[in-house]
């Protein structure tokens, strides 16, 4: 049987929707899709997935109940994209200069409910979410332990990519971080990464493609990662 899955947006540039619609169709295949593009959704409902898009501001109460509405009614909770993961572009200011004061009123749904697994990414690539079902389905996938793990940060950035494994000396040249970067913040000098400041908007996307990265921060978090039958791992 397929899952139930909710799609919901709770607002911003509407990448990370339009990142979604981009594989629909192999997502209709997989899960009983719920979402505004194939008509009304009612998150009153009852959904084994639910899929968060977009930041979530804390100043509007209306948000905030919508997502803990779609929390408790759903199995599992999935951000999607920086925004709904880790905060990513709404909650720093661009340039690596400090949080703007502005900016403090949106936050990660974390900051609000459990969540389950995180995606990054500006927007991330839908085939990722496309993966990560299809593992919640099988119950075993590696992306379910690197997700579920990013789940329990509230910040990712190039900036944590080079505190926890360039400058550690821990950087094995593969590209895959600057291969990511939907900014070309990184670039590759002498077969390690370095990181361009002002590019780096902290959607994370780097952190979880780097293969030592996620090492790290599933031994660091030790996720429990929850199954579609509720049982954890």
């Amino acid at each position: 049987m397929k899952p139930k899955v909710l799609i919901y947006d709770v607002g911003g540039c509407e990448g990370c929707p339009t990142s979604i619609l981009r594989e629909l169709n192999k997502l209709v295949n997989i899960a009983d899709i719920h979402s505004k593009h194939l008509g009304e959704v009612n998150i009153d409902n009852n959904y084994d997935i639910a899929v968060i898009t977009g930041p979530l501001c804390i100043n509007v109460p209306e948000k905030i109940e919508i997502v803990r509405k779609i929390r408790e009614k759903s199995k599992i909770l999935i951000a999607y994209g920086s925004c709904s993961s880790v905060g990513g572009i709404t909650l720093f200011s661009r340039g690596g200069q400090d949080p703007k004061p502005e900016h403090r009123t949106f936050q990660p749904i974390s900051a609000v409910v459990d969540v389950d697994y995180s995606i990054p990414g500006c927007p991330p690539a839908p085939t990722t979410l496309v993966s990560l079902i299809n593992g919640l389905k099988a119950g075993k996938s590696p992306l379910l332990q690197i997700f579920a793990a990013i789940a329990k940060v509230r910040k990712l950035s190039g900036f944590d990519l080079m505190d926890e494994v360039v400058l550690s000396g821990l950087c094995v040249g593969c590209g895959a971080c600057v291969l990511s970067c939907p900014t070309h913040a990184l670039q590759m000098i002498e077969k390690r990464s370095d990181l361009i400041v002002e590019k780096c908007i902290r959607c994370g996307t780097c952190c979880s493609r780097c293969p030592v990265f996620t090492r790290i921060l599933i031994y660091q978090q030790k996720p429990q990662v929850k199954l579609l039958g509720g049982e954890t791992e």
